[in-house]
């Protein structure tokens, strides 16, 4: 039975839900990920990097880390204020690998979605690091605490060419075994794979690029510039969708805090901010 409109005004409840959700299609029904901070700044770019975010990016970077720490992110990619994204994560060096956690959640009163990475990194060699991920997802809306759950999986490599080379790559399936039948183009295989270099010690160039089998590709570029040892500029560009990048990141003794905003046409400015303690 079809619902008269004075009831349905009166439950904005439902309807704020289902029209924010149904322009989000990609965001929220596909589980698409939001980059780390550093990486937003940059493009998108993360194959190579070693950050406080490679629990989420590349796993294999969790090898070459040297300190561990835990980080809170929060990211606002929509104008409304509660679709904003908030992630907790945790990177603890164990021998010659390193392990690492992240919890992250979005949603609207009446749905919410929540992911949770398990990640190991391990240095095979003073120069070649390779890393596993297991991501699981699930949604929650009214009267159903399990909806639409998946698991998905990530494999990674990372390799060190002298002190100025580096190559990543990547392959991630974040709807594998997935309860829903139907897989977007953005549930699809990603193959990942870039490069960086640094040169004169005070800037690094990241490029990367982003293949889904039978869809379409994405190209990500970036570049870090080192002001001081505390504090460094970002900026980048993605092609698919198109989109600017710039942010900076200021490093305290044990702290780290990064700032970062994204700009697509769709959704206009994108702010994401972090903070790390790393010991």
């Amino acid at each position: 039975m079809i619902s008269p409109p004075w009831w349905m005004l009166k439950r904005p409840g439902i309807l704020i839900p289902v029209f924010f959700l149904s322009l989000l299609h990609g965001t929220v029904t596909c589980q698409v990920q939001w980059p780390g901070t550093a990486s937003a700044a940059l493009g998108g770019s993360y194959v190579c990097m070693q950050g406080y975010m490679c629990t989420r990016q590349n796993q294999a970077g969790l090898g070459f880390i040297e300190q561990s720490s835990v980080s809170i992110q929060h990211a606002r990619p929509y104008l409304l204020k509660e679709l904003g994204i908030s992630s907790l994560s945790g990177q603890f060096i164990t021998g010659s690998g390193a392990l690492g956690l992240a919890l992250s959640t979005m949603g609207l009163r009446g749905f919410r979605q929540s992911s949770l990475w398990l990640a190991y990194g391990l240095r095979l060699h003073s120069n070649i690091s390779a890393g596993v991920g297991i991501y699981f997802r699930n949604s929650t809306i009214p009267e159903h605490l399990v909806y639409a759950p998946g698991i998905g999986f990530s494999l990674g490599l990372q390799i060190r060419i002298e002190e100025q080379w580096q190559l990543g790559a990547r392959l991630f399936h974040p709807a594998a075994w997935s309860t829903q039948s139907n897989l977007s183009e953005d549930q699809l295989m990603s193959i990942e794979a870039g490069l960086s270099y640094s040169f004169f010690k005070v800037a690094q160039v990241y490029s990367e690029l982003h293949i889904k089998p039978g869809a379409y590709f994405t190209l990500c570029n970036g570049i870090e510039w080192i002001l001081k040892p505390q504090i460094s500029l970002r900026t980048g560009i993605c092609s698919q969708p198109f989109i600017f990048t710039w942010g900076i990141s200021m490093r305290f003794t044990k702290w780290v805090a990064d700032f970062s905003f994204q700009y697509r046409a769709e959704t206009g400015l994108s702010p994401l901010t972090s903070l790390t303690h790393a010991w």
